[in-house]
């Protein structure tokens, strides 16, 4: 006892003659030792996969199973909070895991890379979003693991290892990638939120929500940052950048977002925009003409199938099955795309004219209608070009200048709204219109009407 009261005293004195706290012993852990040996005894994909198989809301462990993983988030830079991301494998991983944990600062103690192993026994696994979540069960809810039982459960290794971010583009999101670290290069900030912070506009309640658009094709995601990170004023890339961060699924909305650790994750890599310039003709300096050159209201229309049947091509990219279909209302006729129940993660789906001569006419200009629903962003563009190849991945495509509708979230709209007069006159020879519509689901899915698509012009005399 006389010996612990000199220590007491001595730690104090260091204390009050410098005004620090003692440096921490440092403590390893060794992997042999602790929760059920600190071996893994089951696989993190055997888990997960008994869970799906029984199909309960939530599953209680009450075996000592041990599975190990690797750590892919931090909270050291505050954008993360109480929840821990462990994938099976640092390369080429097959699944993962959110744990939560009534944990601040877990960063020091589970860093990143860092092999940890989780002890099962006591705690509960659920499906939340696509998510697969393991907590602490509190009535029927899955909550954090208290901080006086997170050391049974959680014990770390002496690895840490090196994690390859999964490359990926966002068309190659699926379910099966949540909550895993992946890599994407060539992005850029859209332009409605270019110049912003990353969180903390005064719109922004606790996440702020950017859209990022991929050079390659125009596809985009969801940058989401907490209001609390350090780093939620910086402002966003001007220009391109690349990133890793972790995909997940936002929990209330469904969709797939991303999120970085820190802001170093994310590194310029290009001072300019890859925006696609939209074609800007001379204003006309008197109106058009009054001929109609094309025109298409849809009503001939008995079935989705008698798109194609009347020389349109209705496609999908990706070969998946959502195209633009067939719909009426108020004895009107119109087609309507949506990404809503899809099933898929990116519809890219073009809805493309027969062939239109512009050498014919002059002074020519473009309008149509749409009416968007459920809105979720504008993911509807149109485009024209003058070579459409068989291979359409080799078409050369040009964005018009158009108006198009903004919906209401609670599908109240019912108004079309016309885009405008868009000026043609300074395009010449035989074009096709390509009506392009990229959503998501889960995700943005943005529901559009489209109708009454004409170009009126001027014959030559």
């Amino acid at each position: 006892m006389k010996i612990d009261r000199i220590i007491f005293f001595a730690v104090n004195f260091l204390y009050f003659i410098t005004g620090c706290d003692p440096e921490e012993p440092k403590i390893e852990f060794e992997e042999n030792i602790g929760v059920s040996q600190i071996m893994e005894n089951i696989s993190m994909k055997t888990v997960i996969s008994d869970f799906k198989q029984e199909e309960s809301e939530i599953k209680v462990f009450d075996s000592d199973y041990t599975v190990s993983g690797v750590v892919v988030s931090s909270d050291e830079s505050g954008n993360f909070y109480k929840t821990l991301i462990l994938q099976d494998q640092p390369v080429n991983p097959e699944v993962a895991l959110e744990i939560k944990i009534d944990l601040r600062a877990y960063f020091s103690r589970y860093n990143l890379g860092r092999k940890i192993y989780l002890n099962l026994n006591g705690l509960s696994i659920t499906e939340v979003k696509g998510k697969f979540v393991i907590g602490y069960l509190t009535g029927n809810l899955v909550k954090e693991i208290p901080e006086s039982l997170i050391n049974r459960h959680l014990v770390r290794s002496n690895e840490t290892l090196d994690i390859e971010p999964d490359p990926i583009r966002f068309e190659d999101v699926s379910i099966e990638k949540t909550n895993m670290l992946v890599f994407l290069e060539g992005l850029q900030v859209s332009r409605q939120d270019q110049g912003k912070s990353f969180s903390s506009e005064v719109y922004d309640q606790y996440n702020g929500e950017r859209i990022i658009e991929q050079c390659e094709n125009g596809v985009s995601g969801k940058l989401v940052t907490s209001e609390y990170a350090d780093f939620s004023a910086y402002s966003t890339p001007l220009g391109l950048f690349s990133m890793k961060a972790v995909l997940t699924i936002d929990t209330y909305s469904g969709e797939f977002v991303y999120i970085l650790n820190n802001p170093d994750d994310l590194w310029s890599i290009d001072k300019n925009r890859c925006d696609v310039e939209a074609l800007d003709c001379p204003q006309l300096e008197s109106d058009g003409g009054n001929d109609i050159v094309f025109y298409m209201d849809f009503n001939l229309l008995k079935s989705t199938k008698d798109i194609e049947k009347l020389g349109w091509r209705n496609m999908n990219v990706n070969f998946r099955n959502n195209r633009f279909k067939k719909r009426s209302s108020n004895e009107n006729t119109f087609v309507q795309i949506s990404s809503y129940n899809s099933l898929e993660p990116v519809s890219e789906v073009w809805l493309i004219t027969p062939k239109i001569d512009l050498d014919q006419t002059g002074r020519e200009y473009l309008s149509f209608d749409t009416r968007a629903t459920f809105e979720e962003g504008t993911l509807l563009s149109v485009w024209y070009t003058l070579n459409l190849k068989e291979n359409f991945s080799d078409t050369e495509w040009h964005l018009l200048n158009a108006k198009i509708s903004t919906g209401s979230v609670d599908n109240s709209n019912r108004v079309f709204m016309n885009s405008g007069k868009i000026e043609m006159d300074c395009v010449n020879g035989s074009i096709h219109l390509g009506f392009r519509y990229i959503g998501f689901d889960p995700g943005a899915s943005t529901t559009y009407d489209l109708d009454n698509i004409r170009i009126i012009g001027r014959k030559n005399l």
